[in-house]
Order: structure tokens, then C-alpha cells, then sequence
């Protein structure tokens, strides 16, 4: 045997481990060492009923066991309410945001130990329990939940430095197998049948992958006894690493495809199984080769018993190739049929039909194998809808178009005198508002239950009464209040969304904030926007929104010139809450100006319902008000003034489907811009939804 025939031989043996190599080592970049593919995954395994129960049952023991015990005789009824809501999107948006910062604290922050901890479990249980037994709900604390702690020790720095450089060592294998089968080509006396040596080699490495997994399979889950928690890993470890074995598989195929490509170009050569094995089982001559091969062997045999049902797949995996591979040189050699009197330009053609014929059944392999999800790319959002619809999930913030509603606050709940709006806040998110218009104040809570409005000074009140364009009535009706023995005396300071004067109607400025986190982690594929016209300042309402838990779920508007992220990136990245300030703003990154650069808008001063119905009056209620020209949102003021005694049936009117479509459509061609904010009084009336569905293409 020459030299150059051994050599070659290496290489052609070194190309099979190098390509195994770089499969499996460029499949852990892309799934695992990504933060955004590893928490994806993660949700994935959610769809797997045996997760499901498991996590159910750990999220339902830390829920009641470790802070309520009182609640242990409702556990039946929280096990299956909670197991009910592991599998739906709000669970599978939190387990997701656990995930990453799981894998931000091993591969960002070097840290020795694995915790997965859910942030809102207690936030989603009461929501899903409280349409059963609103009591028990109200006792369930927003408490976290960890449902995995591993120390892993020097393994994470390991793991972190190896995640950096996972991607470039991926494609320096990928590099060295090309090389080393050039090389094995080079040196080769006979070149067809390297490369059919070649094909082979990479269909054993599409083997070495696919048993490679299954033994590290075998591995990982042998440390699991109950019968659950075992199955609940299997899930798991498939979910990350199942279409790793699919990876391979088509690293064999194709393999199998070049191989047999390439045999059909030489004389058959005929397969001895039984000569095959007495060799593998003969006494080798070198001591290396006998330890190899008594190590496979222990290999083989040790994943036979932790595994058969894997090791006979396994076995099947390769009479099916073998399979595929002899049908493939029996069908190429129908192509070509070496022949003496066949002339050379025949020859050439049979040989360039072979290999067209291979390239075909290389691509379709590959296509197939991606049209049928083998390395399966799950979506951030698990629903694969943001604010309730598949189309908005790739356009920016400002390419859609929200209904909002006009001071939000305003609705019917006792201490407001006047409505205008027909719900609470939580109710307008529930039927589809995504933007709020609100006003924050300083109140003093009194001992009667009243609050007063704290103006600071008489330039503040008057001031605020400008800003709001209150009716002369209103004021006077509220500074009357305000002499009253009611309201007077020492009282509580509290933020409040009040409508200029608190004495008129008030809300707790940390409920609906409460109300709107709620929300937020009961549908995680939602996108809210809230303009606050600020009586307060900038750190103390940010510091309300901390506390209410709203920080992680802040988006901060992009720089100026940037675009807009799109909906579904706001949503995967979790942070799908935009807070600006009318007045003052900073104390945050996320907290802006809403009319320096980021809005423009209408007026929204409109004394009749023909100011915004009637065709030439559009134009003046399209005109110019706050905001620059260039500003990427755009908000529609939509409705009629008639302080101090709001009229719902004008917004029947102005919010019916073809005048509001109109003047939104007219404003859009004047201001060069989509509506993104549709303001509306009384949104239950007319059609604003069925408008900012028409305007969003739907």
C-alpha cells in the first residue's frame, strides 16, 4: 500500500470528524449560545404535555405551599387552573424572559449557577383563577418562582468563553474538511473512487452526529428516576437538541446521495457483510487499533443497554442509508453505462447526468428537510400574532394604527363626576385599546376619602386649566368644591390621573399602573402606548412605574433618524410598553418627550360634530398643532368638546366607520403620514376599531 494511498485515506477519515465536528459545534451557536433561540426553545418544550405537568406542579407547590399553606385545600382546584395556563401564551412570554436571563447571567455575566426563576408566575395564576374564585386570587402574591437552580461551577466560564467562539470555530472546521478532502482528492491515485470515499466519509459523519446525540441522550437523562420528571426531560433535551439527530441525518443523506453518485462512475464493488465482520471482530495487528476498537465496542455495547430503543433506531437510521445508497448506484448506473463502444462525448454526458441527477436530490433533501421544519426556528411569540394580528408583527411602531382613548381615566367609578370613556382602563385594554392618553397629578388623600388637587401654586392651577382647556363651568364647579369643609385639613400625598381638578374624579396613579402590568403579562404579544400629561415630576412617576413592576416591559423610543422597532421585535425582546411625558420628562431612558421629536398631532379643540365630519372642514382638523413635522408618530385628536356635560351621542357620530375613516384618510395625505394614535371620547361608540383595522390593511 503507497503512501499517498494511506494518506489520502487519513484525510478522507479526518474530513468525516471534521465535518461532524463543525455540524454539531455551528448547531450549538445558533441554538444554544443565542439568547433569543435558547429562550424560544424553551417555550417550546412547553408543548409537550409531561413539561406541563411537571412545571404546573412546581409552580403551584412554590405558589401555596411555601406562602399560603392556608390555601392547601384549594391546591386541587390552583394545580388545574395553573395547568390550564402553562401552556398558553401569557406562561410561555414569561418562561421565555426566564430563559434569557438565565442565559445572560451564564454567558454574559460568567456566573457559576443556572437559575431559571419566573418573575409574574403569581401575576398569571390569579389572572387565569380569578374567573373561578375571585377570593383565592386576591391571596396569591406576585411572588417568583424558581423552577431550576444548577451550580455549574468553572463549567460556565467554560461555557461562556466557548460560546464566544463557537461561530468562528464552526466555520475553521468547516474549512479544515474542505481542505483535508482536497487534500484526500490530491493525493488519490484514483479520484472517483475517492470520491466516493469522500460521500461515504460524510454520510459517517452525519452518523457520528446522529449517535453522538443519542448517546449524550442517554447520558443526561439517566439521572432521572421519577417516572414524569424523566419524561419532562426527554422533552426537553428534545426540544433543544432533537433537531440535532434531523442534522445529521441529513449530513447522511446527503452522504449517501454523493457516494453513490460517485460509485456509479467505477466498477461495482461488491459489499462482504460477513467478511466486514470478521475483520471488526479479527485480532488486529497494532495495539492502537485493538484498544479503538475494543473502546467502539464498549461504546456500542454500554448505549445498547442505557438505550436500546435508541441504539435499534440507530441501526434501522443505517440499513436505511445503506439502503438508499444501493438503490442510488443501481438507478446512476441506468445513466451511466461504461461501454467500450460508447464515444467520449457520450461518456462525458453520462457523467455530467449523474452528477446533475445528484445535485437534484442534494437540493431537494435539503429543501425538504427545511420545508419540513428539520432545524426548526420557533417563533418569539409563541402565538405568532402582535396586538391580535400575524401582519403588524413585522411593521414598525410607526406603520400601525392603535384606537387610544382621550382621557382615559375618565370613566364611570364613583368619585368622577363625568365620564368619557365607558370602561376602567383594564376593560378599554381587554376590548382592544392600545394607547392612553391619561393626566397625572399630586393629590392630597383626606380623611373623608375626597382628594385635593396640589397645584403647588396659583400659576400651577391656572396653568393646568390652560393646558387642559377646561370649561370656565368645570373650574368653577371645582374650585367650589375645593371651600368646602370637605376638603379641607391635613391630607395623605399621593400621585393621582385626574382630569385637571381631582375633586372632579381621581384614580391611584399605582392601580392603573398595577392594572396595566397586569395586562401586559396576561398577553404578552401586546404592544401599548400611554402619553402622560404630567402634573407630577419625572423621578417620582418613574419611580411609580418601577414599583409597579413596569421597568422590563419598557421600550425606549429609538435615537433620532433610527426606525422604530417592528412590533414583533418589541415583542420577542419583551419590552412593549412606550410611557411619554407631555411636559417634563427624564428620571429613565424609556421616559421622552412626547412633542419634542417623537409626535406630531391635530388639534383637539372641536366645538361641533361637523368640525369633523363635514369634507371641507377636514383640512383645518388636519392642520399642524404640537409636535415637529418630521415626528414619526402621528396622533388623531378625535373628538367633540362639550365640557362640562360630555355628550356620548356626538361620538357616535364622529366615531362612525365612514366619517372617522375619512378625516383619518384626509390627515394621512396632508400630514404625509399614518394615523398612529386614533384618540377617541367614548370608544364603545361607532367604529374606531373597524377604522384602525382598514388603515392597518386588514
Amino acid at each position: 500500500m503507497s503512501s499517498h494511498r494511506v494518506a489520502s485515506g487519513l484525510l478522507v477519515a479526518l474530513t468525516a470528524l471534521l465535518l461532524a465536528g463543525a455540524a454539531v459545534t455551528g448547531y450549538l451557536d445558533r441554538v444554544l449560545f443565542d439568547g433569543d433561540r435558547f429562550a424560544a426553545r424553551t417555550a417550546t418544550a412547553l408543548r409537550d404535555p409531561d413539561v406541563r405537568t411537571v412545571i404546573a406542579d412546581r409552580v403551584t407547590d412554590q405558589l401555596v405551599l411555601r406562602n399560603r399553606p392556608d390555601l392547601l385545600a384549594a391546591r386541587p382546584l390552583i394545580a388545574g387552573t395553573v395547568s390550564g395556563l402553562v401552556g398558553g401564551e401569557a406562561f410561555a412570554t414569561i418562561l421565555r424572559a426566564a430563559a434569557r436571563d438565565a442565559h445572560r447571567a451564564v454567558f454574559d455575566r460568567d456566573q457559576d449557577s443556572l437559575t431559571l426563576t419566573l418573575a409574574d408566575a403569581g401575576v398569571v395564576a390569579s389572572a387565569a383563577l380569578r374567573q373561578l374564585r375571585p377570593e383565592l386570587a386576591d391571596q396569591l402574591e406576585d411572588e417568583r418562582v424558581v423552577l431550576l437552580r444548577e451550580r455549574l461551577g468553572s463549567v460556565a466560564a467554560d461555557l461562556a468563553r466557548f460560546g464566544d467562539d463557537a461561530e468562528l470555530l464552526a466555520w475553521v472546521l468547516l474549512a479544515l474538511a474542505v481542505a483535508a478532502a482536497a487534500g484526500a482528492v490530491v493525493l488519490a491515485r484514483d479520484r472517483r473512487r475517492c470520491a466516493a470515499q469522500l460521500g461515504l466519509a460524510v454520510l459517517a459523519a452525519g452518523l457520528i452526529v446522529v449517535l453522538g446525540t443519542a448517546f449524550g441522550r442517554a447520558i443526561a437523562l439517566a439521572g432521572f428516576t421519577g417516572e414524569d420528571d424523566a419524561a419532562a426531560a426527554r422533552a426537553v433535551w428534545d426540544a433543544y437538541l432533537g433537531d440535532l439527530t434531523k442534522l445529521g441525518l441529513l449530513l447522511a443523506g446527503i452522504g449517501a446521495v454523493v457516494a453513490a453518485a460517485a460509485s456509479s462512475l467505477i466498477p461495482p464493488v461488491e459489499l462482504d457483510l460477513r467478511g466486514l465482520w470478521a475483520r471488526v471482530t479479527a485480532r488486529a495487528p497494532a495495539p492502537w487499533l485493538r484498544v479503538a476498537r475494543g473502546a467502539a465496542l464498549v461504546v456500542v455495547g454500554a448505549l445498547a443497554i442505557a438505550d436500546p430503543l435508541g441504539v435499534l433506531r440507530f441501526a434501522i437510521t443505517v440499513a436505511g442509508l445503506a439502503a438508499v445508497y444501493a438503490g442510488l448506484v443501481s438507478l446512476l448506473r441506468m445513466i451511466h453505462k461504461p461501454a467500450a463502444d460508447r464515444t467520449r462525448s457520450r461518456r462525458r454526458a453520462a457523467i455530467v447526468g449523474v452528477a446533475a441527477v445528484a445535485v437534484l436530490l442534494v437540493a431537494g433533501a435539503s429543501a425538504t428537510f427545511v420545508a419540513t421544519g428539520g432545524l426548526s426556528e420557533p417563533e418569539a411569540d409563541a402565538a405568532g400574532r402582535c396586538n391580535g394580528h400575524a401582519e403588524l408583527c413585522d411593521r414598525p411602531l410607526d406603520r400601525v394604527a392603535l384606537v387610544a382613548t382621550h382621557n382615559a381615566m375618565s370613566v364611570p367609578l364613583p368619585g368622577w363626576f363625568a365620564a368619557l370613556q365607558e370602561k376602567p382602563i383594564p376593560g378599554q385594554l381587554e376590548d382592544g385599546v392600545r394607547g392612553l392618553l391619561i393626566d397625572t397629578h399630586y393629590g392630597d388623600l383626606l380623611p373623608n376619602g375626597r382628594v385635593r388637587t396640589d397645584f403647588g401654586s396659583l400659576a400651577g392651577l391656572q396653568e393646568a386649566i390652560r393646558e387642559d382647556g377646561v370649561s370656565q363651568t368645570d373650574v368653577e364647579a371645582a374650585l367650589r368644591l375645593r371651600e368646602r369643609l370637605g376638603f379641607r385639613g391635613e391630607g395623605e400625598r399621593g400621585m393621582y390621573l385626574c382630569h385637571t381638578f381631582c375633586e372632579l374624579g381621581f384614580t391611584p396613579l399605582d392601580e392603573v399602573l398595577g392594572e396595566l402590568r397586569d395586562f401586559l403579562v396576561a398577553h404578552p404579544s401586546e404592544v401599548v402606548v400611554v402619553i402622560n400629561q404630567d402634573a407630577v415630576t419625572p423621578a417620582d412617576f418613574v419611580g411609580a412605574v418601577d414599583a409597579a413592576g413596569l421597568s422590563p416591559l419598557m421600550a425606549t423610543p429609538p435615537p433620532p433618524g433610527a426606525p422604530w422597532p417592528t412590533l414583533g421585535e418589541m415583542v420577542a425582546a419583551g419590552r412593549r410598553l412606550v410611557i411619554l411625558a407631555e411636559d417634563e420628562a427624564g428620571a429613565a431612558p424609556w421616559y421622552q418627550p412626547v412633542y419634542a421629536r417623537l409626535v406630531q398631532e391635530t388639534p383637539f379643540m372641536f366645538a361641533s360634530t361637523a368640525d369633523l365630519t363635514e369634507p371641507a372642514r377636514l383640512p383645518a382638523s388636519c392642520r399642524e398643532n404640537r409636535g415637529e413635522p418630521s415626528a414619526p408618530l402621528f396622533l388623531l385628536n378625535h373628538w367633540v368638546n362639550t365640557d362640562p356635560r360630555p355628550l356620548p351621542r356626538n361620538a357616535a357620530i364622529v366615531n362612525a366607520y365612514e366619517p372617522l375613516l375619512r378625516r383619518a384618510r384626509a390627515c394621512e395625505q396632508i400630514r404625509a403620514q399614518l394615523p398612529n394614535l386614533i384618540a377617541v371620547d367614548f370608544y364603545r361608540r361607532g367604529d374606531a376599531f373597524r377604522v384602525a383595522d382598514t388603515l392597518n390593511g386588514l
